[in-house]
């Protein structure tokens, strides 16, 4: 383990003391995740991927309620063995993601958007629309 991912870890543990959501925010930066803008709600229990933060991009005006897990490196099936495959994560303006969704593989999250609580996201979710489900799939546009 290198010191970044050890640093990282330690940053991310951190983040789900009891704070207020500013704090958790500071913490969220702080783990190299990229936030541009203002103004956002990171959930207690917010999971991101401390393998590749880096590749997480959040805009402004984003809730990400508790209890989500944001993971950019995912299995590689295509090779024998373990071995893996790396994909970014952006996360649009105005988006809610409700409580206890994954968000995985490579994929973006448009303008907008709603998550319900308990979804799979694993591709590209367009702008103002809302999604739910394992696997997420489209419900209606806002």
């Amino acid at each position: 383990m290198t010191l970044k991912h050890l640093k990282t870890e330690l940053v991310f543990a951190l983040m789900n003391l009891p704070l207020r959501g500013q704090w958790r925010t500071r913490f969220v930066r702080m783990g190299g995740i990229n936030l541009t803008g203002k103004h956002y709600f990171i959930g207690k229990g917010v999971k991101f991927d401390a393998v590749a933060p880096e590749r997480i991009t959040i805009d402004e005006h984003v809730h990400i309620t508790g209890g989500c897990v944001l993971l950019t490196h995912y299995l590689d099936t295509t090779k024998q063995g373990i071995s893996w495959k790396y994909g970014d994560i952006h996360i649009g303006k105005d988006v809610f993601i409700g409580m206890n969704t994954i968000i995985s593989k490579p994929c973006s999250i448009g303008d907008g958007a709603i998550i319900g609580a308990g979804s799979v996201v694993t591709k590209d979710i367009p702008a103002n629309e809302i999604w739910a489900g394992n696997p997420a799939r489209f419900i209606k546009k806002r």
